[in-house]
């Protein structure tokens, strides 16, 4: 099952330094760009299961640490 995220951040560098780490998170089918604009960055990946998937868990932490929020 495929899930698509897609956070906002205050900055465009803030941004840029979300969609580089996130490109290192280990995760099945991950696609990492920028989405909507510059300050947005757009995550899909396949979702595991019939076991605990902490991916999206994962992502929003390192959103939050870096001034970032989900949007919808």
């Amino acid at each position: 099952m495929e899930n698509a995220v897609e956070y906002q951040f205050e900055t465009e560098m803030s941004a840029y330094r979300f969609l580089n780490t996130v490109k290192h998170v280990d995760a099945e089918g991950l696609k990492v760009k920028f989405g909507r604009s510059d300050h947005h960055v757009s995550v899909k990946y396949r979702y595991v299961v019939g076991v605990f998937d902490s991916t999206l868990s994962t992502l929003d932490d390192l959103a939050r640490e870096l001034g970032g929020e989900e949007v919808a």
